[in-house]
């Protein structure tokens, strides 16, 4: 049977991990044990692997082309056909490296373009809502406007009425002056009252009917206000949903794009390792440097255990610590501030920009002024947690601030997050601050 370079099992990765964020860390973490199993002389595996990986591309396609890929998503679909075509050109050619290396970038560019040709529907189908919402409050509008003219015509019209009844009323009076004055035209007189008085009548009944149909118009009006109004209330909640689903599809792209940009780079850099390495010699420097490299990643993140050795008066005195530690942070008495950490305090500074960490160590000196400079700005706490572990009371506070507000409703909004994690313990008989960690995200939007 046909053997083949060693490579890891992108299908099983696949099945483990739930979200794109822990396939990025999953691919970044185990980087380096999967390219040290990719030189020629390091390993085979069965030819049914790579077959199967192969198949897990063909699946890939085939499930972005049932997301209508082809016509929503093009270029990536376009893509993802041609590295499976030369991964498949790679296997006749018994190229076990390649082959796999097309399969996965294959398999890489139809999620893609699944996920492109499934955004492109949402926003085709939020538009399509949003403009529906559009055309009924159009046609709102238009009969709103349409019985607000009626209703101010029939109220013209009322008051024509009513000048014209109080017209006859005194005509009325009048004839009826005369006809007490004039006796020979009693008659004709009497007469003429009796057709006022049916003119009148008719009248009555016309501003009568009149004011029912202004009433009607009225609770029309009110009605159609009101629907007015709800359309209004869900094309912008439309248009909100739509804005975030637009964030959503941009930061995956973001996160598969960097994925391909990781595996490319690692997949150069094993390509150019001398290929007559001894394999054992080889596999122990690739362990040591993934150990390394997990130890240093975790290396300023303080190891907890959930058990402590305080007393409860102890435990009290450390929260009393952190809320005066809070109280003078917020009264920007930063004096006081500074006057409960230890001489010596360091600080793990963490700054998150652009989806990449730059991690320093402060002195004293540097935390107090970069205090100075974040307390001189707008901050707001979102939320705090106070927890104890060994000899140790710690809070965590976590800050926002708006950077970039939403100029229009299909923008999002920007905030730099800042974490503080205080560690406390005493001193003596006093309480001190002896560690502090600060994590700050530059420029993301809050969900």
């Amino acid at each position: 049977m046909k053997k083949f370079c060693v490579l890891f099992n992108w299908d099983m990765l696949s099945k483990r991990v739930v979200s794109y964020r822990n396939i990025l860390m999953y691919g970044f973490l185990l980087s380096t044990i999967f390219f040290a199993a990719c030189s020629g002389k390091l390993g085979t595996i069965e030819h049914q692997d790579v077959d199967t990986q192969i198949k897990n591309a063909e699946q890939a396609i085939k499930t972005a082309r049932e997301a209508n890929a082809p016509s929503l998503a093009f270029e990536e679909f376009e893509q993802a056909e041609t590295y499976l075509e030369r991964a498949k050109d790679a296997l006749k050619d018994n190229n076990g490296l390649d082959t796999l290396k097309f399969a996965n970038q294959a398999i890489t560019y139809a999620k893609i373009a699944q996920r492109k040709a499934a955004q492109n529907t949402t926003n085709a189908e939020y538009n399509a809502h949003i403009l529906e919402k559009d055309a009924l409050i159009s046609d709102l509008r238009k009969d709103l406007k349409t019985n607000e003219s009626k209703k101010n015509g029939l109220e013209r019209h009322i008051q024509q009425l009513l000048e014209t009844e109080k017209e006859l009323q005194q005509n009325i009076h009048t004839l009826e002056n005369q006809n007490r004055e004039l006796g020979d035209d009693q008659k004709q007189k009497q007469q003429k009252v009796a057709e006022l008085n049916e003119s009148l009548k008719d009248i009555q009944n016309r501003v009568a009917s009149s004011e029912a149909n202004l009433h009607k118009y009225g609770l029309q009006v009110k009605e159609l206000s009101r629907k007015l109004e709800v359309a209004d209330t869900i094309a912008k909640s439309a248009s909100k949903q739509k804005r975030a689903a637009i964030a959503e599809s941009e930061s995956l792209k973001k996160q598969m794009r960097e994925q391909a940009s990781i595996f490319t780079k690692q997949l150069a850099a094993a390509n150019k390792r001398n290929i007559a390495v001894e394999h054992a010699e080889y596999m122990r420097n690739a362990a040591d440097e993934a150990r390394a490299f997990e130890k240093q990643l975790h290396s300023n993140e303080p190891k907890r255990t959930g058990r402590t050795s305080l007393s409860t008066q102890q435990i009290n005195a450390g929260k009393a610590l952190l809320g005066k530690w809070e109280n003078a942070w917020n009264s920007k008495n930063l004096d006081a501030h500074f006057a409960l950490y230890i001489p010596n305090i360091s600080v793990n500074k963490i700054i998150i920009r652009d989806s990449k960490e730059i991690q320093t160590n402060i002195n004293r000196s540097e935390i107090e002024s970069g205090l100075r400079e974040m307390n001189a700005k707008s901050w707001e706490k979102s939320d705090s947690n106070i927890e104890v572990e060994k000899e140790s009371v710690i809070g965590t506070y976590i800050y926002r601030r708006l950077v970039s507000p939403a100029e229009t409703e299909d923008d999002t909004a920007l905030y730099d997050i800042w974490t503080r994690e205080i560690w406390t313990h005493q001193v003596q008989n006093n309480w001190k601050i002896h560690r502090e960690i600060w994590q700050i995200y530059e420029n993301v939007p809050i969900f």
